[in-house]
């Protein structure tokens, strides 16, 4: 991947949150996120589920998906590509907690990757096998 190591594989609504450069990730994940000297992942898989999110009307985007997604990648994340070795750890994932095919292919990815997921998940929050640094967004927090 070159320059710095890969340490972190940002979730989905981590990277969307990141991108969107909404103000409600706490400041520790900010730091990690906006670092352009922090390299991190991110799984296509993630490029994918946003891109359908935008195709299905949920996800209203300030331009064109294509012009988006290029701003939305900057230059210190990597988009890990969706290999056989993820496809099948992804089957193998023990005790997952969610029967969600996202999920599992993310976490896999990180598995595979040796590296910390970045989530908001709650149902990721006490998985075991895989290396997960959950938070709350700043959202989240105020409600409770």
């Amino acid at each position: 991947m070159g320059g710095a190591e890969v340490r972190y594989l940002l979730d989905s609504s981590v990277w969307l949150m990141s991108a969107l450069r909404e103000q409600v990730l706490p400041d520790e994940i900010q730091k990690i996120a906006g670092d352009p000297d922090e390299a991190l992942g991110l799984s296509i898989f993630s490029v994918w589920e946003v891109a359908k999110k935008h195709q299905q009307g949920k996800l209203p985007l300030p331009m064109d998906l294509t012009a988006w997604l290029k701003a939305a990648v900057p230059s210190h994340v990597h988009v890990l590509p969706l290999t056989a070795d993820i496809i099948v750890e992804s089957t193998r994932l023990p005790d997952f907690p969610v029967n969600d095919p996202a999920d599992q292919l993310i976490v896999a990815t990180a598995r595979i990757h040796k590296l910390t997921l970045l989530t908001t998940d709650t149902k990721l929050k006490g998985y075991r096998h895989a290396r997960i640094h959950y938070f709350t967004s700043i959202l989240e927090k105020g409600k409770q």
